[in-house]
Formats: C-alpha cells, structure tokens, sequence
C-alpha cells in the first residue's frame, strides 16, 4: 500500500485529472492496482464526465441556473470571501464525490472511451492550491 498527496495549482473550476493519474501510474510504475482518490476539501469533489466538446460549459452554465449565487443567505462566513456561499457547496455536492476509486489495468488508467475525471472547485479563485489524497493498493 502506498499513500501520495497530489498538490493543485487550480486555475479554472473544472480541472483534469487524468493526465496527473497517469503520471502517478508511470511514475510508480503500477500494473494493477486500486487507487482511492479523497478530496479533502468541503466545497470542492471529483467528477466523472466525458471529455466532448462543450460538455463542461455546458455543466457550469446548468450549475449557474439551478443554484444562482446570491439567492440562499442563511450560510455565513463573516469577514471572508465565502460569504454566503451555500451555491457552492451544493453544487459540489450535487456532481461529484470526495471520494471515488480508480482502477489500473495492465499499468493503464481504466475509463470509459470518453470518460474523463475532473477535479470541480467552484472556489478556485479564492483557494487556488488544494490537495488531493491517494491510496495505492497494488495486485
């Protein structure tokens, strides 16, 4: 069993995963394995999603009309730049996961055709560097 932390320099609220997963893979030089992936941040999840043209816009603009900024006002964080932001935690909530588990199948990241994995912080702007924490369970 092997543990890593992945340090996130976030530039955009929806960023890919997959090209730091396979560099974790070559880099350990994995063959099979289990790699449990934990994001411990509140307002911040992984998303599985295609890679399609578009496809992302179009996620921000549906999370942007269901859940407006501004709208709930009962969550506070006094004297930050959080203040009243419950639209981003749920949005968090809504299309990912904090945890998930990948599979590595003859030393290849095992996705769909399209699949891709994106780590989603709609507080990038504010928390640009974020982590992401591994378990490695080799076969």
């Amino acid at each position: 069993m092997l543990d890593k932390e992945l340090n996130l320099e976030l530039e955009e609220e929806f960023t890919s995963m997959v090209d730091l997963l396979k560099d974790v893979i070559k880099k350990e030089k994995l063959k099979n394995a289990n790699i449990i992936c934990f994001v411990p941040h509140e307002v911040s999840s992984l998303v599985y999603i295609g890679w399609e043209d578009g496809l992302i816009e179009d996620l921000r603009d549906c999370l942007r009309d269901l859940l407006p900024e501004n709208k709930w006002k009962h969550h506070d964080e006094p004297d930050t730049p959080f203040r009243h932001n419950f639209y981003e935690h749920i949005r968090a909530k809504l299309i990912g996961n904090t945890s998930t588990t990948l599979i590595v199948k003859d030393g290849e990241l095992y996705l769909g055709k399209y699949q891709d994995i994106y780590f989603y912080s709609p507080v990038y702007k504010n928390i640009p560097n974020q982590k992401i924490f591994l378990r490695i369970t080799e076969f």
